[in-house]
C-alpha cells in the first residue's frame, strides 16, 4: 500500500509543482506564474512525463491569461514541441546539466519577444530580471523534480 501511494505521488509531482509555481505568482519574482515554465519545459522535453503535454498546454494558456498575452506562451510551447518532435539532430533527453542551455534558448527567445513587445525601460529591465530569476531557479527546481521522480 505504501509503495503504491509513493508511486502515485512520484507520478503526480510534476503536475503539482507546476500548479504550485503558477499559483505563487508575484509581480517581480514570478510575474503571472511564469516559473511554471520550468517544470513544463523539463517534463516535456528533457525528461518526458506521460500525459503531461495536455497539462503543459493548459498551463501555458493559463500563464497567457495571467500575463494578458493572447496565446504567446502557448504558441511558443507548441512551436518548440513541434520542432523537438520533428527534428532528429538534437536529442534533449540526453543533454547534460538538466538541459539548462536548451531552456535558456527557449526562455531567452520568449524574454526577448516580450521585451520587444513592451518596448520601454521597465519592460526591458523586467524581461532581463525575469530571464535571470527563471534561469537561476531552473536547476534547483529540476533537481528537485528529478530527485522526487527517481528517474
Amino acid at each position: 500500500m505504501k509503495q503504491t501511494v509513493i508511486k502515485y505521488l512520484q507520478f503526480l509531482f510534476p503536475f503539482l509543482i507546476t500548479l504550485m509555481l503558477w499559483r505563487l505568482s508575484m509581480p517581480w519574482l514570478n510575474p503571472a506564474g511564469v516559473l511554471a515554465i520550468i517544470p513544463i519545459f523539463y517534463c516535456s522535453f528533457i525528461k518526458p512525463v506521460p500525459y503531461f503535454t495536455a497539462f503543459a498546454i493548459l498551463f501555458c494558456f493559463l500563464i497567457d491569461y495571467k500575463f494578458d498575452t493572447v496565446i504567446f506562451w502557448t504558441m511558443l510551447y507548441c512551436a518548440y514541441y513541434a520542432i523537438m518532435n520533428i527534428q532528429t539532430i538534437i536529442d534533449l533527453t540526453h543533454t547534460r546539466k538538466f538541459g539548462i542551455y536548451a531552456f535558456m534558448v527557449f526562455f531567452g527567445i520568449a524574454s526577448l519577444c516580450m521585451m520587444m513587445w513592451y518596448l520601454n525601460w521597465v519592460g526591458f529591465f523586467g524581461g532581463i530580471l525575469m530571464f535571470v530569476i527563471t534561469t537561476l531557479l531552473y536547476l534547483p527546481i529540476t533537481m528537485l523534480t528529478k530527485a522526487v521522480r527517481d528517474d
